[in-house]
């Protein structure tokens, strides 16, 4: 598990009560998120955790946890 992973498991784990068990790189972010809410605010703050912001495009484009990994790789890259 690579350590953006980790804290993206850590994140919905902690701060949304999801269950570990319920994340793969394949689970659908509003599957485990209760609403859009909700998807608005772990994109808040797994970008206070990576310095950076989340457009709302961003925020939209994201359907899976590969997704919101792919994404922060490329902005904490950039």
């Amino acid at each position: 598990m690579s350590t953006l992973h980790g804290t993206i498991v850590e994140i919905l784990t902690t701060k949304f009560a999801v269950p570990a068990d319920a994340i793969t790189e394949d689970t659908v972010l509003e599957e485990v998120l209760t609403d859009s809410l909700d998807v608005v605010e772990f994109g808040v703050v797994i970008g206070e955790r990576y310095n950076t912001v989340l457009s709302d495009e961003e925020l939209s484009s994201i359907v899976t946890i590969a997704d919101v990994a792919a994404l922060m790789s490329r902005k904490v890259a950039a």
